[in-house]
């Protein structure tokens, strides 16, 4: 497990007071930063002028409280991640885990990125580029972007969704090639797949070839779209679980040479299956218990309670962690 990175991976925890960090939000991730996590992403953290995928989002700015979670995590042992993002005015997130009508939202995405226009699309590259720059003066020591689950910038790197896809994708090259002159670890969210069969079942594979070429430390490979199949993103049963891990291993052994971060449920004992250039991401067992690494008998339960907002509620919770 020695040459293995293990990532915390990004998730949206709701614990957020007036678009900021609560103290609920530096506790969770204080207390799961250790020596042996590489790298604890925080997630879903909106951009300067971006729109959250709900209410319990919280936002980059210059206030003092992203520093304080950055050096609490880089103190705990591990590198200060983030992971930005923005969806759109008037976004409203699935309940339901699988949509019954999974074929408007590629439509959906379509006309969206058509009425942003090279104008509209330049304001968001704009965005993430500044909420970067804010986040590396807080100490955040490795950006992520998130370009997967149906999110704006999932739609915007598509081609197959946006016909400028290639200037979006030209910006965030550039925007990769700064941070790493900066000394800035860099790694770009997709989804390998959306969910819905008949887009998925054309250029999939060019799409996340393409995506491996940017000059990104790391992709991380998720799957699903929100507002398509929440199954895909949240793997609990075998079938989707095999799925992902046999997608994953797909992409990283056409592209050996880059580094990937996969978040599918994987085993500690099972770490010696990932091919060298694949790095298990942890979530569900890292909520459930924050010293998982050092107690790796220990971990989720499937509860499903994280699943806060699916079920209405402002914040994640966790029947394993709660009652430890």
């Amino acid at each position: 497990m020695n040459d293995r990175l293990i990532f915390f991976a990004a998730v949206n925890t709701g614990f957020v007071t007036d678009g900021l960090p609560d103290h609920r939000f530096l506790e969770f991730y204080e207390s799961r930063s250790s020596p042996e996590l590489y790298c604890s992403i925080v997630g879903n953290v909106v951009v300067p002028n971006g729109h959250g995928s709900n209410a319990s989002t919280p936002t980059i700015t210059k206030d003092s409280i992203w520093a304080d979670l950055a050096k609490r995590i880089n103190d705990g042992g591990a590198s200060p991640g983030i992971q930005l993002a923005t969806a759109w005015a008037g976004y409203v997130g699935s309940r339901k885990f699988v949509t019954s009508a999974p074929n408007t939202v590629i439509a959906k995405g379509r006309e969206l990125a058509a009425s942003m226009g090279s104008q509209g699309i330049g304001e968001v590259i704009r965005s993430f580029r500044a909420g970067a720059a804010v986040a590396v003066k807080h100490g955040f020591r490795h950006i992520q972007f998130h370009a997967a689950h149906g999110y704006l910038l999932s739609l915007l790197i598509d081609r197959r969704i946006n016909p400028l896809a290639d200037h979006v994708l030209n910006e965030l090259n550039l925007l990769a090639e700064c941070l790493s002159m900066e000394g800035v670890e860099t790694s770009i969210r997709i989804s390998l797949k959306t969910g819905d069969s008949e887009f998925d079942n054309s250029g999939t594979i060019d799409f996340q070839d393409e995506i491996a070429t940017l000059p990104f430390n790391f992709v991380d490979l998720s799957s699903g779209f929100y507002n398509v199949d929440k199954r895909l993103i949240y793997p609990t049963r075998p079938e989707f679980l095999k799925a992902r891990f046999s997608e994953s291993h797909e992409v990283a052994a056409r592209h050996p040479s880059r580094k990937f971060i996969f978040s599918g449920r994987v085993q500690m004992d099972g770490l010696h299956g990932l091919p060298s250039n694949m790095h298990p991401g942890f979530c569900r067992d890292l909520i459930a218990n924050p010293n998982f690494l050092r107690e790796a008998e220990i971990g989720c339960l499937n509860h499903n309670k994280c699943h806060y907002y699916s079920r209405g509620e402002a914040h994640l919770t966790c029947g394993k962690w709660t009652s430890r």
